[in-house]
């Protein structure tokens, strides 16, 4: 009798290391744009701009994944305008773990910075700012495949700021969202994102389209 709970228990884990394997989430590129907005206090900056995301499997289990976006908001005056910008990139490491025939559980970990630039113009003379906050990001994001064309994710993320200028150096963030496949390869993307930001807080919308390959 238990050589079939044998059988079973294998095919059952080589079933779910096939679908760490051909998960379409794991190889692709990502192109989106962004709507961002933070508050600090009684401050809000609204922002928009894009975001490029990519992601390469090593094996069956591990992956490497890089992002990169940048937003800005520009206000302008009688002789001149104040533009900010916001960038963001990061490279980092992640484990697939299988948890059903058709979820999977991301564990990653990553290297990034945020550079923030203040450019202000006012007649012939520019006044320009930069800042730089450099952070160490552990995720965690539940993937499921609901249906053969609707992926459904949620991520929780936390980020340890390198920056002595800052009281609080942690930050948490936490994403739901979704990507509808139109083919194997072409899906598209809406999600939503809110967190902290560098002593304040802030929401993020996201709408794009992912290449998998």
């Amino acid at each position: 009798m238990r050589f079939p709970l044998v059988v079973s228990a294998v095919a059952t884990a080589l079933s779910f290391s096939s679908v760490a394997g051909d998960w379409p989430g794991h190889r692709f590129v990502e192109a989106s744009f962004l709507s961002f907005e933070d508050k600090f206090e009684d401050e809000r900056n609204d922002y928009s701009g894009y975001g490029l995301k990519g992601s390469f499997l090593i094996n069956q289990h591990l992956f490497i994944a890089g992002e990169y976006s940048r937003v800005e908001d520009t206000v302008r005056f009688f002789d001149g305008y104040d533009n900010y910008r916001v960038y963001n990139r990061a490279i980092g490491l992640g484990v697939i773990t299988p948890v059903a025939p058709n979820t999977v559980l991301d564990l990653a970990g990553y290297f990034g910075s945020y550079r923030l630039e203040d450019k202000i113009v006012e007649g012939n003379v520019i006044f320009l700012d930069r800042d730089k906050y450099d952070y160490l990001k552990a995720e965690a994001t539940l993937r499921s495949m609901i249906t053969p064309q609707v992926e459904l994710y949620g991520r929780l993320g936390y980020e340890f700021l390198d920056e002595p200028r800052l009281v609080d150096k942690n930050q948490f963030t936490q994403a739901v969202g979704l990507h509808y496949f139109v083919s194997r390869n072409l899906s598209f993307l809406a999600e939503f994102e809110r967190g902290d930001f560098l002593g304040g807080t802030y929401t993020q919308g996201r709408l794009g389209a992912r290449f998998s390959f």
